[in-house]
């Protein structure tokens, strides 16, 4: 498992892949409810794909709050920082 460093950029960063994936999952919801439409004679039953539409529209939300808002968790640097120390104070015993 890799140790990243967050901060407010690439929280930002998710939220803008997490917005945009969310836009074309809701949009796939939407080309299948138009298929589905054109396909069905007059009188016959269609599908319409609310719930990828909705999953597809909350997680676009959820993208764009954290582009709007971003947050770092007070822990997401701890053990990164206690690595860091960690190797530097290694490096530090074999110059020596």
């Amino acid at each position: 498992m890799s140790k990243k460093i967050v901060d407010k950029a690439s929280v930002r960063k998710r939220g803008i892949i997490e917005l945009l994936i969310g836009v074309a999952i809701a949009a796939a919801g939407g080309i299948f409810t138009a298929i589905s439409y054109n396909a069905a004679r007059p009188g016959e039953r269609y599908t319409v794909y609310t719930g990828i539409i909705a999953i597809g529209i909350v997680y676009a939300f959820k993208g764009l709050y954290d582009v709007a808002f971003p947050k770092v968790p007070k822990d997401a640097n701890k053990e990164v920082a206690k690595d860091t120390e960690a190797v530097e104070a290694d490096t530090v015993k074999e110059e020596d």
